[in-house]
């Protein structure tokens, strides 16, 4: 009988052995209770709102209550579009307006407010396409204005992040991502005063299946709004001088 229990402890102590190591070797995957969002999955492509459902881009642009920066004007020029894709889906087709006229306009309402210059111009019809230094002075002249601003829109995008997956389907975070990169330039002299690299982004969580305006409208308002508060900001506190 003694025997036989030292064979039996033996066994039973391998056997345990060999479970631990087997367990440690091949560990049990752990399986959440919510599911992930898998990259294969389909996911319905966002579509534009029909004509009268389409929200619209334009806000007033907060004013700045400080004394002006920088004597003289400025000849704001239009944006000129410099996306690696449109809005969404290879199209800007989702607002009221046209996005690059709209985004334009608010460029020149947004440098009015910020009152970081004593006058704004808006000097339409022109982009700054291979505009060289002597183009600068010469436009300056001709609008009679003291600096040119110019600027690049680099994104403006809606952005689709799977978050999990439910019953009804997936949630998803809609994500609206504005940038641009600006230049203030001293037309007599050609130096310039000012360029940075501005981005914002916004957002918020979609629970159903289908994307409505009001899933990117205000979103899109506010990355737009909060990306030229930071310019004006940016221009105010980083703009190199000008002597006088």
């Amino acid at each position: 009988m003694g025997s036989n229990a030292v064979s039996c402890k033996l066994l039973f102590r391998g056997l345990t052995v060999l479970v631990t190591t087997l367990f440690l070797l091949f560990p049990v995957q752990y399986a959440p209770t919510i599911q992930t969002a898998q990259a294969g999955q389909k996911v319905k492509k966002v579509k534009p709102p029909k004509a009268k459902h389409r929200p619209n881009l334009s806000y007033r642009p907060n004013v700045v209550r400080y004394p002006s920066k920088y004597p003289g004007s400025v000849g704001v020029l239009a944006l000129r579009d410099k996306r690696s894709m449109k809005f969404y889906g290879g199209e800007d087709g989702y607002f009221s307006e046209d996005v690059l006229t709209v985004l334009s306009n608010s460029l020149f309402l947004e440098i009015k407010a910020g009152r970081v210059f004593e006058r704004v111009k808006q000097i339409k019809g022109l982009t700054s396409q291979q505009l060289t230094r002597k183009d600068i002075k010469a436009l300056a002249e001709a609008q009679n204005v003291d600096y040119i601003f110019i600027a690049d829109l680099t994104a403006f995008n809606l952005l689709r992040e799977k978050m999990r997956k439910r019953k009804k389907g997936l949630d998803f975070k809609i994500n609206i991502r504005f940038g641009l990169v600006g230049q203030l330039i001293d037309a007599k002299s050609g130096a310039v005063l000012w360029a940075e690299q501005i981005v914002r982004e916004d957002g918020s969580l979609n629970t159903d299946k289908r994307i409505s305006a009001e899933d990117y409208g205000p979103s899109a308002k506010r990355a737009v709004q909060n990306g030229f508060d930071d310019m004006k900001m940016s221009i105010r506190t980083l703009g190199l001088e000008v002597n006088q």
